[in-house]
């Protein structure tokens, strides 16, 4: 080989190895990088430096609030099936949760609809449609674990709407 050649690969492997080296973080977003299959370090919203082959990223997150919308029909004490419906407003606050958790948003969204089916199992269909705010102290009070373990801040729960049965009893 003339020696060239081997400055010309060289410099190709240096470029490619300097590029594969960056790591372009978007605004409001952060990146959780991984060596060995352990947690190394979370990577701010930026320009960041990782070791190629060695890093990589195994998940981004979103750190602007986010909006979970559900509507959930609920059997009431008395057999009636009402309907609410909430918006609950979250944003990350510990990256590292990619390790605790998971699929974050469905465990949230599950912690919540389990706590408005065990609400309106203890009302009757009237005491639910005029309660909005206990059903939005309910849906607090059951993201408290989320909250406390999986490193998600909850803004605010709003209940938007509340229906009571529209058919005969079932």
């Amino acid at each position: 080989m003339s020696p060239g050649l081997v400055v010309v690969l060289l410099v190709v492997v240096v470029v490619v190895g300097m590029l594969m080296a960056v790591k372009i973080v978007p605004a409001a977003t952060c990146a959780v990088i991984e060596r060995g299959g352990q947690y190394r370090r979370t990577l701010s919203p930026g320009l960041n430096a990782i070791v190629p082959l060695l890093d990589r990223v195994v998940a981004r997150f979103d750190m602007r609030e986010q909006v979970l919308s559900m509507r959930e029909p609920l059997v009431c004490r008395d057999h009636y099936v009402c309907e609410a419906a909430l918006n609950v407003y979250f944003e990350f606050e510990d990256p590292s949760i990619a390790y605790r958790v998971d699929k974050p948003q469905q465990q949230l969204e599950r912690a919540v609809r389990e706590a408005l089916r065990e609400f309106a199992g203890i009302v009757d269909q009237d005491e639910f449609v005029t309660s909005a705010q206990r059903l939005t102290d309910v849906a607090y009070d059951a993201t408290r674990r989320s909250r406390e373990d999986w490193g998600i801040r909850l803004k605010r729960v709003e209940v938007t709407d509340l229906r009571g049965p529209d058919s005969a009893r079932r």
